[in-house]
C-alpha cells in the first residue's frame, strides 16, 4: 500500500499564487511537453474519451479519464445548475494513481483547472511580440488565472485591462483582489479597468477596447457570440491581437463570432500551418465546441499547439509562420486535454510532498 495525499483547494492556491516567474515558466514547460507527447508522440491513443452528461436538473457534468507510462486518473467536473448558488462555477476532483495503479493524490480540481486552461492558453501569448493592451471577458477563475499569469509573466508589458462582465458588481470585485495581489506580488503599471454592459454607449467602447487590443481571452460559458467578427477584422490592419477562448466546452456554448473563424484561416499558404486555427486537440474542438462547427471549418483548417510547440526554433522563424505567430491573427480554442490535468496534478504533488504541504494518509 502507498501513501494517499489529498490537496485541499486552499492547498494548491498557495502553491500556485507562490509560484516565481521562473517556477511559472517550468510548469507551461511540463503541460507544453504534455501536449506536444499528445499531439506527435502517439499518447493520442493511450487517452479514453470523456463523457459529458447533462442533467435535467440543469448540471454539466465532465467525466475525463487519463493515462501515461508514469500515472494513471480521472477528473470529474460539475458546472452546478442554474438555480444553485454556486452556478457558474466549475467544481470537482481529481484522482490519481501511480504506473502500478497504487492511489497517490486526490486533488481538488477548481484550481488545478483554471491554472492549467489558463497557462496553456498563455503559452501561444507568450509567442507574442505586443501585450500593451489586455481584454478579458468573464470574472471567474479562469479570467482571474488568465490575468494572474500575463501579469506574473510580461507585467512589465501591460499597459491596459479592461474587463468585460455582465455582472458589474463580479466584475469589481475581480479587479480589486487583482489590484491588491498586484500591488503585493507582479508590481505591473497597468491600468485596470471595467467596462459595463449597461452603459448606453457600450457596444461602441467594446469596439474600441478590441480594435486596439493585442490580447483578448474569452473565458465565458457563453450560447451567443461575444462580439461580432468585424469588431477585430479591418482591412489594412498592421497589428492584430492573440484571441483565445476557453470557456466554452459543450456544442451549445460559443464565445466567438464564426465569422471571426472563417475570416482567420481564410488564406492558410499552401504547405504551411501557419493562418490555421489553433487548438489543443483537433478532434474535440471539431466535436465538442460550438464555433468551429458553426464555422463548418474542417480537420485541416486546425492545428494543435503540441505541433507548433514540437517544431525547431529554426522552422519556427521562417516566414509565414514567425509573422502569424508574433503579430499575425492568432485565434486560440481549446476544450482542454485530459493528460494535461495528470500532468498539472503529477506537478503540484511533486510540489507539495516536497514543501510538506496536504494531508497524508498513510497505507491507503
Amino acid at each position: 500500500m502507498g501513501n494517499l495525499l489529498i490537496l485541499s483547494d486552499s492547498d494548491i492556491h498557495n502553491i500556485l499564487i507562490n509560484l516565481s516567474k521562473s517556477e511559472i515558466h517550468t510548469f507551461g514547460d511540463v503541460l507544453s511537453r504534455c501536449l506536444i507527447d499528445y499531439s506527435v508522440g502517439g499518447e493520442r491513443k493511450y487517452q479514453p474519451l470523456p463523457g459529458v452528461i447533462n442533467r435535467p436538473e440543469g448540471q454539466k457534468c465532465l467525466f475525463r479519464p487519463f493515462t501515461s507510462p508514469d500515472g494513471i486518473g480521472s477528473k470529474i467536473i460539475v458546472q452546478p445548475a442554474p438555480t444553485s448558488k454556486a452556478a457558474g462555477a466549475l467544481r470537482g476532483m481529481i484522482a490519481v494513481c501511480d504506473a502500478d495503479g497504487l492511489p497517490s493524490g486526490i486533488l481538488n480540481a477548481e484550481e488545478v483547472t483554471g491554472y492549467r486552461t489558463a497557462l496553456i492558453a498563455l503559452i501561444p501569448y507568450l509567442w507574442r511580440r505586443h501585450t500593451e493592451k489586455i481584454v478579458v471577458f468573464g470574472a471567474g477563475k479562469q479570467a482571474l488565472w488568465h490575468l494572474r499569469l500575463a501579469l506574473a509573466l510580461r507585467g512589465e508589458e501591460i499597459k491596459s485591462i479592461v474587463l468585460i462582465n455582465r455582472t458589474a458588481s463580479r466584475a469589481e470585485a475581480l479587479l480589486a483582489q487583482l489590484r491588491g495581489e498586484n500591488e503585493s506580488r507582479w508590481k505591473s503599471a497597468a491600468i485596470m479597468q471595467h467596462t459595463d454592459l449597461s452603459h448606453p454607449n457600450f457596444q461602441r467602447c467594446l469596439k474600441d477596447h478590441l480594435s486596439t487590443a493585442d490580447a483578448i481571452f474569452c473565458t465565458t460559458g457563453a450560447t451567443e457570440p461575444l462580439f461580432p467578427a468585424h469588431y477585430i477584422i479591418a482591412e489594412g490592419k498592421e497589428r492584430h491581437p492573440y484571441i483565445s477562448a476557453v470557456g466554452s466546452w459543450q456544442p451549445d456554448m460559443i464565445e466567438l463570432d464564426p465569422e471571426l473563424l472563417r475570416q482567420a484561416v481564410k488564406e492558410i499558404p499552401p504547405g504551411s500551418k501557419a493562418g490555421s486555427l489553433l487548438v489543443d486537440d483537433r478532434e474535440g474542438v471539431l466535436h465538442h465546441s460550438g464555433e468551429v462547427p458553426r464555422s463548418n471549418m474542417r480537420a485541416e483548417h486546425l492545428v494543435e499547439i503540441g505541433e507548433i510547440e514540437s517544431l525547431p526554433q529554426t522552422e519556427r522563424d521562417r516566414e509565414p509562420l514567425q509573422y502569424w505567430i508574433r503579430d499575425g491573427l492568432l485565434v486560440y480554442k481549446s476544450v482542454g486535454v485530459g493528460l494535461t490535468d495528470l500532468a498539472a496534478s503529477t506537478t503540484l504533488l511533486a510540489i507539495a510532498r516536497e514543501r510538506g504541504l496536504g494531508t497524508t494518509i498513510s497505507q491507503f
